[in-house]
């Protein structure tokens, strides 16, 4: 019996333009007297996920920061941080490059740069509700015990620049993750939604054949695989339809949603 299902957010349970399925809530609330837990798995920011859901913050999980941080109703229940001395280098290697901007992601808000351009910054605030603005990142980044990740926002196709680029110029021993058209991710190894999952499923005191998972993008593999019911979206990535049990419907199609009401005759 399914006890807690999660999703993705962008390309998934959001269509195209950004917005939430209508009816979204009432499914949640009826999984919820099923003794079923709604999981909200993203690269987003937990702050930034609370804003975005509204009245149905109080109602799910967040697995936020691709996985390095777990949070139920303003709890912490897991962080995965990236190592405190690895902060500094990271900025350091990545400084001056390009049309590549660092975002240090703390567990209670995102670190930016005074002097980032205006179109990187309204990106920061449409992912990050919760931002400071520094002068200099390498002024504040020493000694950091809480920061999920380091994002870096691509002025271009991230896959094809900085994606590349930052697996050249950074060391093996972190895991570079791209995580969207115009985002990579750089994390602590081994940190991603797969292992948050597994981690939740602990706390839970669940098994993988209990949960169900929905995602269509590079950073939900590991997700999909740590769960027995993984469906692909239609629209995901041609690796992620090959991994994953099950397809359903787009994310332009309210798929997660029409699978959930099948599946659970809500």
């Amino acid at each position: 019996m399914i006890k807690l299902i999660a999703t993705d957010m962008d390309g998934t349970l959001l269509d195209s333009r950004k917005n939430m399925p209508g009816d979204i809530l009432p499914v949640v609330r009826a999984l919820r007297g099923m003794g079923v837990d709604f999981v909200i798995a993203s690269g987003r920011q937990y702050a930034a996920l609370r804003r975005d859901l509204g009245e149905l913050a109080d109602e799910v999980i967040f697995l936020a920061e691709n996985g390095a941080l777990i949070m139920e109703k303003e709890k912490r229940l897991f962080i995965d941080p990236l190592p405190t001395d690895t902060i500094r280098p990271i900025i350091e290697r990545t400084r001056g490059m390009e049309g590549i901007h660092p975002v240090i992601c703390r567990a209670g808000a995102a670190l930016i740069q005074k002097t980032a351009p205006e179109e990187f910054v309204r990106n920061v605030m449409m992912y990050y509700d919760s931002t400071e603005v520094v002068d200099n990142l390498l002024d504040v980044c020493n000694g950091l015990d809480d920061v999920c990740k380091i994002a870096f926002y691509d002025e271009g196709d991230a896959e094809h620049h900085e994606y590349p680029l930052l697996r050249e110029v950074l060391p093996e021993s972190l895991a570079v993750i791209l995580s969207g058209y115009s985002w990579v991710d750089v994390m602590k190894p081994g940190a991603n939604k797969g292992r948050a999952m597994r981690m939740l499923q602990e706390i839970k005191g669940i098994g993988p054949d209990q949960c169900m998972a929905f995602g269509d993008y590079l950073n939900d593999l590991e997700m999909l695989g740590s769960v027995t019911e993984s469906y692909a979206m239609q629209n995901a990535l041609p690796e992620i339809r090959a991994a994953a049990k099950h397809i359903a419907p787009s994310n332009d199609e309210n798929g997660v949603v029409r699978v959930i009401r099948e599946r659970f005759h809500i």
